[in-house]
């Protein structure tokens, strides 16, 4: 079991020595499908009954935006990660409203942070 991820990046390396557009996504994807798990759990966190605990939610999640924003792929992939950041910005601004007391737009932005991380993981699933 420990060859299987070996044996992913040998088979990502050679797709991208061989000039494969498919292995562009592949990398591509391979970067961010943890994040998306990640963006995802945040979601439900920022939700904390503390303030701290959801500040630090936002502040997982902001750092997750700066990882995808360096991730290069194919201009779909792109299309992609720079709709999914910003809705993780938009998320995150209103979650930092939330925490001051101003909850009325965090619908709104965890719906959109669910649907543009849903679309990057289904563009990366094959």
């Amino acid at each position: 079991m420990k060859k299987l991820p070996a044996l992913a990046s040998l088979a990502v390396g050679i797709l991208l020595l061989s000039g494969c557009s498919q292995a562009s996504t592949l990398a591509a994807c391979g970067q961010v499908a943890a994040q998306a798990v990640q963006v995802t759990g945040v979601i439900e966190s920022v939700s904390s009954p503390t303030p701290e605990a959801a500040q630090a939610a936002l502040d997982e999640v902001k750092k997750v935006a700066e990882n995808i924003r360096g991730v290069d792929g194919p201009e779909e992939f792109v299309t992609l990660r720079d709709s999914w950041t910003t809705s993780i910005d938009a998320f995150v601004a209103e979650g930092e409203k939330a925490i001051t007391g101003d909850a009325a737009g965090m619908d709104a932005a965890s719906t959109q942070l669910r649907t543009a991380t849903d679309a990057m993981v289904a563009y990366c699933t094959p």
